[in-house]
């Protein structure tokens, strides 16, 4: 029920507030609970929603736990713009312009728009990009607005390094500097600037830089949890929500539509095909140890490359429902839907090799989908099961790259079609025939025309 997230969100403020020896009035805790609900429960959200934020906040600091509340209250591109409960705290600190979002200047008194930038290394001027730390930048400006009535500079700077750190999956820079090196020199820097106001003596801001940069590293590496700790299957659920959020914004009648679908595969399956391993934990100052670094590539490693069969399994099924519609010349078989339809044929038609050459615990996740507890699950998906078994691993892994000529206009959908096991291709068309009869004609006619057998 919405009231028990207000309520878990509430506590979640209330418990960190007393762990800093803060009094807030329930009053205003109710509204920071509410102000965070409303953003995290938008209707345009499927993973940032509450129950990644409730997740992040298990067994962490105070300081962690406010940054965690507050680190994806605005998700720009997913909401097509700024929460409506936020927008009157980002006044004056960008100007929208048509393909990107300008940081404006800093007014002299605005202290928590100047930290914020300080710590994000940002400059008044510069565009912002969603890829480069725009959402996490905003949502460290709105909280540090509501939450520097309460808490001191050094406990505002720790909480918007936290948030800085959970921009995810970057790079070293041309001098190797990991993120949180980079973040290390960028907190010192601002400590400089407030010493000795603040931090009376460089000992105190070099062992509070090393604790800000360490509570950040945790706070990131939960936050890609999905990637360095969970089981294959839990990092597919996270990576099929963000599918699913990167359709959001588009217009409900495209939602469904199998292209928009694909697109946002593709997309995804692009996105982790460039993704290396040692850019998604963070560590700093030997923390975490060099063996759980190493833990956590490796199961970063085994969990990109199971996400990224299923989207091939996935990928193939949508290229074949869609080179039908074009080939039959309709628009048979565009809808997402069409990815539920189950294919009796499934066993009789698996090649003896690709019985023997397919991974059983992902055909068994297309095959009846994984139900969730704390968050929405993974949906039946029997026909891309169906082709996953009958190709095999490396006969989906194939068609994936033929495919992907097609959806480049390299190759026609009928050569597409024609280049797969003609027995698959049978009967996925007879089995769509079914489900849709007003075009069952013209299927039928395609299955003719495409291997000059009349059946």
């Amino acid at each position: 029920m919405p009231t028990t997230t207000i309520h878990r969100i509430n506590d979640r403020f209330d418990q960190a507030f007393r762990g800093l020896s803060m009094e807030v009035p329930s009053a205003e805790v109710r509204q920071l609970a509410m102000l965070v609900y409303q953003c995290m429960e938008a209707k345009t959200r499927t993973y940032h929603a509450a129950f990644h934020v409730l997740a992040l906040c298990e067994d962490m600091q105070p300081i962690q736990v406010l940054a965690a509340l507050f680190h994806d209250v605005v998700l720009y591109q997913v909401d097509d713009g700024v929460p409506a409960c936020v927008s009157a705290l980002l006044e004056n600190v960008m100007h929208h312009e048509p393909a990107a979002l300008r940081l404006l200047e800093i007014a002299p008194d605005d202290q928590a728009l100047a930290l914020c930038v300080d710590i994000f290394g940002f400059h008044p001027g510069q565009h912002l990009s969603p890829r480069h730390g725009m959402n996490e930048f905003l949502s460290a400006v709105v909280a540090v607005r509501l939450l520097q009535a309460h808490l001191s500079v050094p406990q505002l700077m720790a909480i918007v390094a936290c948030i800085e750190l959970t921009i995810p999956f970057r790079a070293p820079d041309a001098r190797g500097h990991s993120a949180a090196q980079r973040l290390a020199q960028r907190v010192q820097a601002r400590c400089t600037k407030l010493t000795p106001a603040v931090f009376h003596d460089d000992p105190s801001s070099a062992a509070f830089v090393k604790t800000t940069v360490i509570n950040a590293v945790d706070l990131a590496n939960r936050d890609v949890t999905g990637f360095v700790e969970a089981s294959p299957e839990y990092c597919l659920i996270n990576s099929m929500l963000l599918v699913e959020e990167s359709l959001m914004p588009r217009a409900a009648s495209d939602k469904s539509s199998l292209p928009a679908y694909r697109g946002a595969l593709l997309g995804m399956d692009t996105f982790l095909s460039h993704l290396s391993p040692v850019w998604v934990g963070q560590s700093f100052a030997g923390h975490p140890d060099a063996n759980r670094v190493m833990q956590m590539q490796a199961t970063v490693r085994q969990n990109i490359t199971f996400v990224r069969d299923y989207l091939a399994a996935v990928l193939s099924a949508v290229a074949i429902l869609e080179a039908l519609a074009r080939s039959a010349g309709t628009r048979v078989a565009m809808a997402v839907s069409f990815l539920g339809m189950h294919c009796a044929e499934e066993a009789r038609f698996a090649s003896p090799a690709a019985r023997s050459m397919f991974n059983g615990q992902l055909h068994q996740l297309l095959k009846t989908g994984l139900e969730a507890q704390e968050n929405p699950g993974l949906s039946p998906l029997p026909l891309a099961a169906c082709i996953y078994r009958c190709l095999g691993q490396e006969g989906t892994l194939l068609s994936l790259q033929q495919a992907r000529q097609m959806f480049a206009g390299m190759l026609t959908p009928r050569a597409f079609l024609q280049s797969l096991d003609q027995n698959v291709v049978r009967a996925v068309i007879r089995n769509t025939a079914e489900m849709d009869t007003s075009h069952k004609a013209a299927l039928l006619a395609l299955e003719h025309s495409l291997y000059s057998v009349v059946q």
